[in-house]
């Protein structure tokens, strides 16, 4: 658990949860996801067809991850403000910002797409710190887990789905018909996450100053021995991991001589893995008994290792193969991470130290972004991937050796202390 003066749990605790609250949570936080997937996949096919070149369209995931590089400064602005008004605040901001889709026209206004993907991934990386922090209100803390592999699942559904609707959309009627889906789906989640009723009280001004204040959530992760091994594996683990987001073009165009429209059935088989995945992460869970999560993320990186390793063999079994066993592993990975920062992390500090574990995560999968992209034009892909590959196993190595290292967790043998009966719906 926690160590230094900061534990989990200062402040009040999470009540028992109400089922309605939670699902509007979820049924919110899903929808959104699915209009950024759809989002995402039919901007990075519309910059390739735009531009001809893999490195562009691999840049647009790089143009959505990059904010959360101030990850220090979201994650104070988290922490000062209740989540749930906040939250509403960000889908409804980014339902204006996402029309700047529309403007796009030819190869000269290409650039708007990476605005515009840089937008999204500004207020989704702010959203999602303060979910995490929310969450820690809506459900106690036993259920953290079982919760976040529930929700992931949930998302995973929604994002089988997103790249056939949003390649769909994209060739018969166009790219900004899948914008326009995205305007629904912020509005949509902004109007659940409104609805969800939450004790939440006024945080409290930083004391501190604002230096100090900023880089409160990467002390914590430092000084918690458990949060700074998890953070490092998944950082080495992304560091290889972002190469898939130009190589899976490359994959598609030159391994398997197909469209870059390809990319969207390869994702979907993802999706399936991944669905399975946070299926099979929710009983892992709940059979491990909380404090185990990090165990979930050695899983996931191991599988999506394994995943990695398939998609150097040649033929479309061996990439479909490959890109399903890596959306097995993808749900564990993610859930274990951000299930380890909420148990181990003071409420006031959540949204920090849930930002920094996303920046400290992110930075290094921005990096293979840029990477490849630069050297997918004159390195044989397959070489890159092998590369991919020994990286994100290297992360899931890692932290199985770490945590020999973590205190012994005793398995709970009676009922948690605020497990008490589920609120009335």
């Amino acid at each position: 658990m926690a160590t230094g003066s900061e534990t989990a749990g200062s402040g009040a605790p999470a009540p028992a949860p109400n089922r309605r609250n939670v699902r509007l949570w979820l049924a919110g936080t899903s929808v959104s996801l699915f209009g950024d997937a759809a989002l995402w996949i039919a901007l990075g096919i519309w910059m390739k067809d735009l531009t001809d070149s893999d490195g562009a369209a691999g840049l647009a995931f790089a143009a959505y991850v990059l904010p959360r590089l101030g990850a220090p400064f979201l994650g104070l602005v988290v922490d000062r403000y209740r989540r749930r008004p906040l939250i509403a605040l960000i889908n409804f901001a980014l339902a204006g910002w996402v029309c700047l889709a529309f403007l796009v026209h030819d190869k000269d206004q290409a650039w708007l797409l990476y605005l515009v993907l840089f937008g999204i991934g500004l207020g989704v990386g702010m959203h999602n710190a303060a979910g995490s922090a929310l969450l820690t209100r809506l459900v106690p803390a036993e259920e953290l887990g079982p919760t976040n592999a529930l929700m992931r699942t949930l998302q995973e559904g929604g994002m089988l789905v997103a790249p056939a609707v949003g390649a769909a959309l994209y060739t018969w009627v166009g790219p900004r018909a899948v914008a326009g889906l995205e305007v629904v789906t912020f509005l949509a989640c902004a109007l659940c996450v409104l609805a969800v009723k939450v004790d939440e009280p006024e945080p409290k001004r930083p004391d501190g100053k604002l230096v100090q204040e900023l880089l409160a959530g990467v002390r914590h992760l430092g000084r918690t021995p458990q949060l700074r091994a998890v953070s490092v594996a998944m950082g080495l683990g992304l560091l290889g991991f972002g190469f898939i987001e130009t190589l899976i073009y490359a994959v598609a165009d030159e391994g398997l001589h197909r469209s870059a429209s390809f990319v969207g059935v390869l994702t979907v088989v993802k999706g399936v893995g991944s669905v399975l995945g946070g299926l099979a992460g929710v009983r892992v869970l709940k059979r491990m008994g909380p404090g185990r999560e990090a165990m979930l993320t050695v899983f996931g990186l191991g599988t999506m290792g394994l995943g990695c390793a398939l998609l150097v063999l040649p033929g479309v079994v061996a990439a479909l193969a490959g890109v399903f066993v890596i959306g097995l592993g993808i749900p564990g990975a993610v859930v274990g991470l951000y299930t380890s920062v909420q148990r181990n992390s003071p409420d006031r500090l959540q949204g920090r130290v849930a930002s920094a574990a996303s920046m400290l995560a992110t930075a290094p999968q921005v990096l293979a972004v840029f990477t490849s992209a630069a050297l997918v034009a004159s390195v044989d892909f397959r070489v890159l991937l092998g590369v991919m590959t020994v990286l994100v196993l290297g992360g899931s190595g890692y932290l199985a050796l770490r945590m020999r290292d973590f205190p012994a967790v005793p398995r709970p043998t009676t009922a948690q202390p605020h497990s008490a009966p589920a609120a009335a719906e």
